[in-house]
């Protein structure tokens, strides 16, 4: 159904066709999870890690990046110590294992219980 032209319509129809625009001034950025210490923040950065970029906040980014080789979180990515047998993030256990058997070792082991293989 075609609308007569806009002067043949009474004026609430007319008003009804062409609602008026409003122009809303943009706000301030949202709030933020940081993924390195979970707190929300709206003074944020986004960084790449691993080629993928991540937000963190403003303390975590001034902070320096893990060092390349160093132990990470299977669940998520965070830096592990050598001797954690939970990571420190997120909780997940942390399981080591010999390269040559698979065999589950204990962070402070230096043999493979199973083959024999140094392990640190």
């Amino acid at each position: 159904m075609a609308l007569p032209p806009e002067d043949e319509l009474p004026a609430a129809v007319a008003d009804a066709a062409r609602p008026e625009l409003r122009l809303i001034e943009a706000a301030d950025a949202r709030d933020r999870t940081c993924a390195d210490c979970g707190k929300r923040t709206s003074a944020w950065k986004p960084v790449r890690r691993k080629g993928a970029a991540v937000i963190l906040c403003l303390e975590c980014a001034a902070k320096p990046p893990p060092p390349e080789g160093a132990a990470a979180c299977p669940a998520c990515s965070a830096p592990l110590a050598p001797d954690d047998t939970f990571c420190g993030k997120c909780g997940a256990r942390i399981e080591y294992e010999c390269p040559r058997c698979g065999e589950v070792l204990e962070a402070t082991d230096t043999f493979c219980g199973k083959c024999g293989t140094r392990v640190a």
